[in-house]
């Protein structure tokens, strides 16, 4: 476990944005190999993140927070949803997708992952890391 969580949380913030936007990359160009890799990766950064936070600051979070535990463990919940559907979405793909129209697609379908994750990423920064140091 991380000695200083809320030191640590926000460098996962950044690896598993540049994680989300290496997918993308992968979807942009129709290398699917590399949108599936990116997308284990960011599986196993999310699972890191969320047992850093679900045993190390959550607990933490005092009744008056701004936003409660739920809100931040439903928020996990929801992005391992999405992260087991686009597992789902790329493996019926093929390793390499050409036409412009398939890649814009999944190009576009892939921007609700990255919105939420910003979301909830700012949330975090703004709320549980300010309260939780407390």
């Amino acid at each position: 476990m991380a000695s200083n969580p809320a030191e640590d949380i926000p460098a996962q913030h950044v690896a598993m944005l540049a994680t989300v936007q290496r997918m993308r990359l992968g979807l942009l160009v129709g290398n699917l190999i590399e949108a599936r890799a990116a997308r284990d990766v960011l599986q196993g950064l999310h699972a890191a993140h969320i047992a850093l936070e679900e045993t190390a600051l959550i607990p933490k979070l005092p009744a008056s927070a701004r936003w409660s535990a739920k809100v931040y463990l439903a928020e996990h919940a929801k992005l391992s949803a999405m992260l087991g559907e686009w597992h789902d979405i790329l493996a019926r793909q093929p390793d390499r997708l050409d036409p412009p129209e398939q890649r814009l697609m999944l190009l576009d379908a892939s921007a609700p992952l990255q919105h939420l994750l910003e979301h909830h990423f700012e949330r975090e920064e703004k709320g549980l890391l300010i309260e939780t140091r407390r």
